[in-house]
């Protein structure tokens, strides 16, 4: 008895462990509300606009350069895509060099970008 009790435990807890592994977690995109990604310590916004055809917004915070919301962008285009076959278009969030130098309480919009998956 104690054996079948072991065994109806062990099925029971693979089947749950083969339904976790198989959400797709990729292409989760919570309804289009804002998330936080610990790695490069930014907040987005992610849509599906079409098949293959997305939008990701990234939310600016003054502590975060461009150059980690540029990395951020690439890292998360493949992630969305699968693999390296993607467009991407920046739709605002682009500052000039002098930005900062002209205006010095200028409030960086998002960084919106446009992908589009092979």
């Amino acid at each position: 008895m104690l054996k079948i009790i072991n065994m109806v435990i062990i099925l029971l807890f693979c089947l749950t462990l083969s339904a976790c592994s198989s959400v797709d977690t990729k292409k989760s995109f919570n309804g289009g509300a804002a998330q936080w990604d610990f790695d490069h310590n930014v907040q987005f916004r992610q849509k599906k606009l079409s098949p293959n055809h997305y939008q990701l917004e990234i939310i600016p915070n003054n502590k975060v350069n461009f150059e980690r919301l540029a990395v951020f962008l690439l890292r998360k285009s493949h992630e969305i895509c699968g693999s390296y076959h993607y467009k991407i278009e920046i739709v605002q969030g682009i500052e000039g060099f002098d930005d900062r130098r002209v205006m010095p309480n200028y409030i960086t919009p998002s960084l919106i970008a446009k992908l589009e998956c092979a």
